[in-house]
């Protein structure tokens, strides 16, 4: 008794939780950074594949970050903090106007490294110029590697080492404040560390902040499970309680309910999901989250509505329902009057099994990639696409497996306690 009573508040708590989130998180959000979420030139400036933040923390990883830069003496500075165990991944200087300028590093023991001198017509990410870092080896580290070799090796490890013989290979890395100095410019421009962790939960492979796919695709995740599971359980109530019926209505919807049940349900999910959906340029599927919803629920209710006729039928076989038919209580009448009483505890029942169900269905269809709009079945698809779950990151994976688990316990915890109370009855 103990456990019921600790388990069914928990349950209560994880799904207004979640629902709260769905609602709020969104608004938290960058809505630039949802719109352009499959414009992957909009996410150049975010280091790929990188873990959260607080992990970068625990494990010595440098975080992505803008330097704040102030002008003396007519060239601009920017400070940056470096106290990590490894270096940032790039350096990107974004100049805001073109023209002849020089860019130099100048670490804590007031070693200076150049990074640029010439024309800049535009944006530069300082890591694909491996000759500036074949230069730095040469001065810093006595060795003369070529730009074959240094694609084997993070070249900013250079540039944050001390001047020892072996900082190409097993850098010791000088800590404190590092100076970007740039000469030349006519507009401030902007400097940004390319670290290796970022935000709440990272980066994708394409540089995408998961945070923002999470807590977007968690609306649209719930709201399709709710009216999903809505739709099921609703069209269920209706075609079972109707097939029934001696009329042509009861043996429509019997026929109706017998086909849905025997329905294969991925491959016609996936042929309903392609004729109801958009494909946009990017080759990307859109469609309404209603209409996947509705998807969802006809062909999840076969079961559901087959359960509902067996009670009918049974409810139907009792004494008071033998009474009312004598005082001349019509079938519909009956079944608004009394079958429904019976039928709503099993509703709800039905309802609270269909959610987690409905969110692992559509997350099942994420695996296939056809998956329209943007919800946490998107979000795994785009993951198994890119390759994520071979290259261990966890952090794109594991939000989104957990927070399924703690959905589908909870739902499944308050469906158990609700057949208790329906079988209390």
């Amino acid at each position: 008794m103990f456990e019921r009573n600790i388990s069914t508040p928990a349950a209560v708590a994880i799904i207004v939780s979640f629902l709260i989130v769905s609602i709020i998180g969104p608004l938290t959000l960058n809505r630039e950074d949802v719109e352009n979420w499959d414009n992957l030139s909009y996410w150049r400036l975010n280091p790929t594949g990188v873990p959260p933040e607080w992990y970068g923390e625990l494990a010595g990883l440098p975080r992505t970050e803008w330097l704040q830069g102030e002008r003396q003496a007519g060239e601009f500075v920017f400070t940056y903090d470096f106290h990590y165990s490894s270096a940032p991944s790039d350096i990107v200087l974004i100049p805001n106007s073109t023209g002849v300028m020089r860019v130099t590093v100048i670490g804590p023991d007031g070693r200076e490294y150049v990074l640029w001198d010439g024309y800049v017509f535009g944006e530069i990410q300082f890591s694909k110029n491996p000759s500036v870092f074949v230069r730095i080896a040469e001065e810093k580290c006595n060795v003369m590697p070529d730009g074959g070799n240094l694609l084997f090796h993070d070249a900013f490890n250079i540039i944050f080492s001390k001047p020892t013989d072996d900082c190409l290979d097993h850098p010791e890395f000088l800590k404190g404040e590092y100076r970007i100095v740039i000469e030349g410019p006519e507009k401030e421009p902007k400097i940004r560390v390319l670290g290796k962790s970022y935000g709440l939960l990272g980066t994708d492979t394409v540089g995408r902040d998961v945070w923002t796919g999470f807590i977007w695709g968690m609306r649209e995740t719930i709201t399709i499970a709710i009216l999903g599971s809505l739709a099921t359980v609703g069209l269920a109530l209706i075609l079972g309680t109707l097939s029934v019926l001696s009329s042509w209505v009861g043996k429509i919807a019997d026929f109706t309910s017998r086909l849905v049940t025997v329905t294969p349900v991925l491959p016609v999910a996936v042929s309903a999901v392609v004729l109801v959906a958009a494909i946009d340029k990017n080759y990307v599927i859109k469609a309404s989250p209603l209409a996947i919803a509705l998807i969802v629920g006809v062909l999840m209710m076969g079961n559901v509505s087959r359960n509902v006729r067996s009670m009918v039928e049974e409810e139907l076989r009792k004494e008071y329902v033998e009474s009312a038919k004598a005082l001349g209580g019509s079938s519909l009448w009956i079944l608004r009057k009394h079958v429904s009483r019976v039928l709503v505890p099993y509703a709800i029942y039905q309802f609270a099994l269909a959610v987690p169900g409905t969110i692992a269905f559509i997350t099942l269809l994420g695996f296939f990639n056809i998956v329209p709009g943007f919800n946490w079945g998107t979000i795994m698809s785009q993951t198994i696409r890119e390759g994520a779950t071979y290259r261990l990151a966890w952090w794109q994976v594991v939000p989104v497996g957990v927070s399924i688990g703690l959905l589908a316990l909870s739902f499944v915890s308050l469906s158990r306690k609700i057949e208790e109370e329906f079988l209390k009855r």
